[in-house]
């Protein structure tokens, strides 16, 4: 083989290897983490929850559907006690079903800032547990389960 023509074969070798390697490059820039600058805060349209009333009504109907699936509505209404239950929640926070209907979809389009919204309903969820447990802990002295901590001794061992 001559010299020239070992040139070219790694010539031609080393432009596949640059432009394979500028492929990965590229590739790799498209599974870059979250910018710095932090998620992205789309701003909705009319008709559909801003952030703070979604993330309120989506906890909300969280706790309802754990209800559903624990089976915590025991008896042979079931359907119609998740109805009562949805309609109470829709009673409370004062959102019509297609308005939260429209704004679920509409913030699932956005799968940037629903990330940051699932967030912020798991924070009110823990928010709601400290809570409940902070109520119980005060109606009933002594149980050890539902303390807030520092609020009662753990039993003696003797």
């Amino acid at each position: 083989m001559s010299a020239s023509a070992l040139r070219s074969t790694v010539d031609g070798w080393r432009r596949w290897c640059g432009l394979g390697l500028l492929l990965a490059v590229l590739a790799g820039a498209g599974c870059a983490p979250e910018p710095v600058g932090g998620v992205a805060q789309p701003v909705p349209p009319e008709g559909v929850l801003n952030r703070e009333d979604f993330v309120r009504v989506l906890a909300e109907i969280q706790l309802v559907e754990a209800a559903a699936d624990q089976r915590y509505f025991r008896n042979d209404h079931e359907r119609q006690r998740i109805a009562e239950a949805y309609n109470d929640v829709w009673h409370r926070t004062g959102i019509q079903p297609d308005v939260f209907d429209a704004s679920y979809t509409w913030w699932w389009e956005h799968p940037e800032a629903m990330k940051a919204v699932l967030r912020d309903v798991v924070d009110a969820l823990k928010d709601l547990e400290v809570e409940s447990n902070r109520e119980a802990g005060e109606r009933t002295e002594g149980n050890l389960k539902n303390r807030v901590a520092g609020d009662t001794p753990a039993p003696s061992t003797e």
